[in-house]
């Protein structure tokens, strides 16, 4: 799928669970969002990722209901938002980051309030809680008490709530936060199961790691504005910031070969680097007409490469070059 189908309104699909026109958000004199045009399809996780302030949560609040948007549409599973939240209601779920728990509820039965709640009883109730429970690998913590849980525990435990009634659409800000290796682990494979069942998981962070392990495709926010969105790799492939390492062995000769390589096409003299253990190494771009004519010239030189790597565009490189090429941000 090509990234035009994600932010281009005229090119949605009937598969799409959300579709977002145009969403404005003012605060007072200041724009949190700025004319947000996305398409998610069922069956995704995605990943909205941006700096603190770029305006996530209020995009999350939006689509859970809580924020009246001050113009623009947004559609979830075919119903506009203002015309009928209440059922929109009973198809999503919302975790705040670090979402507040009762101090008097044992994790069991703080599950089980919220599935009586969404309309669970009986034993399809006690199922669906023991699923939860072993899902985020807390059933030996189901009686303790909320308030006893580590920060890890209390967040595995939202998380448990917030899949509890197999929402159509799980909006979850900073999942991912106060969670150690394993945590992590089980929470990708939790919200993944989710994704495979046709639901659409969509999760905000800015740490780059998380997004990256954890989503199928991004959206880049910043400063109230969708810069781009798309599959993962989809996305970082069509960006510059892939590119080959070269190491260059040159023992004694670490400065005559630098000098050399400086006239090479394709090479960038800043990009050279003299290493402590007599090899020169040079960064190039994704090019393979620069990357040629340096190795047919190092074959002419009789200057042997010791080693090359393969540079991959991490969601970072992705989001400094579109911040660095969109001069009103």
């Amino acid at each position: 799928m090509s990234t035009l189908s994600w932010v281009d309104p005229s090119s949605s699909s009937p598969s799409d669970l959300v579709k977002i026109r145009d969403l404005g958000v003012d605060y007072g004199d200041r724009r949190a969002l700025d004319s947000v045009n996305l398409n998610v399809p069922a069956g995704e996780v995605f990943g909205l990722l941006g700096p603190n302030g770029a305006g996530k949560t209020t995009m999350f609040r939006v689509l859970a209901t809580l924020l009246s948007p001050t113009s623009g549409e947004v559609e979830l599973s075919g119903i506009k938002l203002g015309r009928n939240p209440r059922e929109i209601r009973s198809l999503i779920t919302y975790m705040p980051d670090l979402a507040p728990l009762p101090s008097d509820l044992r994790a069991v039965e703080y599950l089980r309030f919220y599935a009586g709640a969404y309309g669970l009883r009986g034993k399809e109730m006690a199922s669906r809680v023991d699923e939860c429970l072993d899902a985020m690998n807390m059933s030996d913590r189901r009686n303790t008490i909320c308030s006893q849980l580590s920060l890890g525990m209390r967040q595995r435990l939202s998380i448990a709530k917030a899949i509890l009634h197999r929402p159509r659409l799980l909006i979850l800000d900073e999942p991912a936060s106060g969670l150690d290796p394993l945590a992590r682990i089980e929470l990708r494979r939790a919200l993944q199961k989710q994704a495979e069942d046709g639901a659409t998981v969509i999760v905000s962070s800015h740490v780059i790691a998380e997004i990256d392990s954890l989503c199928s495709s991004i959206g880049l926010l910043h400063k109230g504005r969708l810069l781009d969105a798309g599959p993962t790799r989809s996305l970082l492939s069509r960006f510059s910031g892939a590119g080959v390492r070269v190491i260059i062995g040159a023992p004694g000769k670490l400065k005559a070969v630098a000098a050399w390589l400086r006239d090479c096409p394709g090479v960038d003299p800043e990009q050279i680097r003299l290493l402590r253990e007599g090899a020169v190494e040079i960064s190039l771009n994704e090019n393979v007409t620069n990357r040629a004519d340096l190795f047919m010239y190092l074959g002419e030189a009789r200057i042997g490469v010791t080693s090359m790597q393969t540079l991959e565009t991490s969601v970072e490189d992705v989001l400094i070059s579109l911040v660095g090429n969109s001069p009103s941000l």
